[in-house]
């Protein structure tokens, strides 16, 4: 993870590809699959990867990362550390039972992170 920039690199199929989420691809995913989508579901996690990979490889759509079928967890935590620097930057990520007024529409996929990632 590039602490500066907040790119996740992540190898799939032989590959190297960064992940990278903007506004607009944080904007993407919310209003595609809520505040806290399920990145289990390997539909929902295609095209949640895909919006972070768009700005550096457009040719990887949902569709195209269902065909390569990469291992779901790794790609899952990958997009999760990514989202997570998106939100929070580089500096200290909220306790989970932590009540944080500005950032209250990040709650419910913060909590999600927890849950799935067993953090809390």
């Amino acid at each position: 993870m590039n602490k500066i920039t907040g790119e996740k690199t992540i190898e799939i199929d032989g590959n190297k590809y960064v992940l990278r989420y903007t506004w607009s691809a944080l904007a993407e995913v919310e209003s595609q699959h809520g505040e806290s989508p399920n990145l289990f579901n390997a539909e929902t996690l295609a095209a949640v990867a895909a919006a972070g990979f768009r700005e550096h490889h457009p040719e990887l759509t949902a569709e195209r990362i269902m065909g390569l079928s990469p291992p779901l967890v790794p790609l899952a935590t990958a997009v999760q550390e990514a989202i997570q620097w998106a939100y929070f930057g580089g500096g200290a990520l909220p306790e989970a039972g932590q009540d944080v007024k500005k950032n209250r529409p990040t709650a419910g996929l913060w909590k999600r992170f927890v849950s799935l990632f067993g953090g809390g």
